[in-house]
């Protein structure tokens, strides 16, 4: 009990000294590093802005760019509301925090959900947004050409990791249900779940007990907007970064075909959470397109 609140206390001390920005009774907290044009990473749903930090991401980007990275909504040290999760509500956090902190327009690198958010907000602010990059990311608006996600090796894993400590989350996606379980999960019950998991496991289960209360779980899941016909319309260069197994490959093909600025690569190894599962490959990768995209707009101005 006493180790609890000391690492509750030390958490809260820690987040003191982050930098936050608030917009109403949201607060945002965010980090930023190096120099050069902007680049702003998106962590997963249930993620946070950790997961840069620990995958060397932020560390090998900021050597050439402007790095900036911050918690969601809900996420991390941010706080979180019982409601707005959507991607155009995120999209919306994304333009608050872009216009109060200054960045020029940025290049947005990001992980699974966060895909969505920087897709709509290149979308809806065009000029903020100079190149999308994304990693294995799941669209609600193409959610016809997918298999079922209950299906997926993600969720059948998961269901695994539940089942051996003697908890049920269902066949069927819901993250609502699945955060009060995580919610009310013992702490015998928790480590047990952290060590089937590994590392990068053990961060998202602390972090998903944080969203039970919310209409996260149901909101992630909605088009908000973000449609097959919008998704298209996208004009900014975009990087399909899908993982060698990742489930979600139909996606990947449907942006290259029908986006009239896309191309695909693979993370060789990767099962959708490549940052941590392949970090040094997938941050070259990254900083290879970043590269070509800041030279190549760099080259069209001298031209000009």
């Amino acid at each position: 009990m006493h180790e609890g609140r000391a690492r509750e206390s030390k958490q809260e001390n820690r987040n003191r000294f982050m930098p936050k920005l608030t917009f109403d009774a949201l607060k945002l907290h965010y980090q930023q590093s190096g120099e050069g044009p902007d680049v702003v990473l998106l962590h997963a749903f249930t993620g946070n802005m950790a997961v840069w930090a620990f995958s060397g991401t932020v560390e090998y980007l900021s050597r050439e760019f402007r790095v900036t990275s911050y918690d969601l909504r809900g996420h991390g040290a941010s706080s979180a509301p019982p409601h707005g999760y959507n991607s155009a509500h995120m999209a919306e956090d994304f333009r608050r925090l872009h216009d109060a902190l200054g960045l020029g327009p940025a290049f947005l690198v990001t992980h699974s959900y966060g895909g969505v958010i920087a897709m709509h907000a290149a979308l809806l602010t065009p000029e903020k947004v100079r190149g999308v990059i994304l990693s294995d990311t799941y669209f609600p608006g193409l959610r016809e050409i997918e298999p079922d996600m209950g299906q997926t090796v993600i969720w059948r894993d998961m269901q695994e990791h539940f089942q051996s400590v003697g908890e049920e989350i269902g066949g069927t996606v819901n993250f609502s249900r699945l955060f009060d379980v995580v919610r009310r999960l013992s702490p015998e019950q928790m480590q047990g779940i952290k060590k089937r998991m590994g590392a990068a496991g053990a961060r998202w289960l602390a972090q998903a007990g944080k969203l039970a209360g919310t209409t996260a779980g149901d909101e992630m899941f909605e088009v908000a907007g973000l449609t097959r016909e919008r998704l298209c319309e996208i004009q900014q260069p975009v990087l399909a970064l899908y993982d060698e197994f990742s489930p979600f490959k139909a996606t990947c093909r449907f942006l290259t075909e029908h986006l009239p600025n896309c191309r695909a690569d693979v993370v060789p190894g990767a099962k959708h959470f490549a940052p941590m599962e392949c970090s040094a490959t997938f941050n070259e990768m990254v900083r290879r397109q970043l590269r070509q995209w800041r030279d190549g707009a760099a080259q069209s101005t001298d031209a000009a």
